[in-house]
């Protein structure tokens, strides 16, 4: 997961990975404090625990994102071909479940960000 701290200096965020869900985690396997040094300014700067915090990934955006472009043109693409080779009322009611599944897959990757981000900022030390 990445965190953040902002520097004292000149107010920029600086990021870092870190392997930890909660602050609590961070705490006990990095310790209170975390040294980062600024990559603009170069000051070399200590954050407590509390002053670390985590955002939404971009990089599971852009997954989700994929999965529902690229998903829903290949179901819309094969819709008609199942319809026409199936036929019924079942057959669409199941189609409208497979348009689902893009959808359904997009915002679970979305909301498990969020609770991602929202698991580590809300818990204080």
């Amino acid at each position: 997961m990445k965190l953040f701290a902002k520097c004292i200096k000149c107010r920029r965020e600086i990021c870092f990975n870190s392997n930890q869900k909660t602050r609590v985690e961070f705490v006990m396997y990095e310790g209170k404090t975390k040294a980062l040094t600024c990559n603009h300014c170069k000051h070399n700067n200590i954050f407590k625990v509390n002053e670390l915090f985590a955002k939404e990934s971009k990089f599971a955006l852009i997954i989700a994102c994929a999965i529902f472009l690229v998903g829903t043109p290949i179901l819309i693409y094969y819709v008609p071909i199942f319809l026409l080779k199936y036929g019924g009322i079942y057959s669409s009611l199941v189609i409208a479940g497979f348009m689902l599944v893009p959808i359904i897959v997009y915002s679970n990757i979305l909301k498990e960000d969020r609770i991602r981000v929202n698991t580590f900022n809300l818990g204080y030390y």
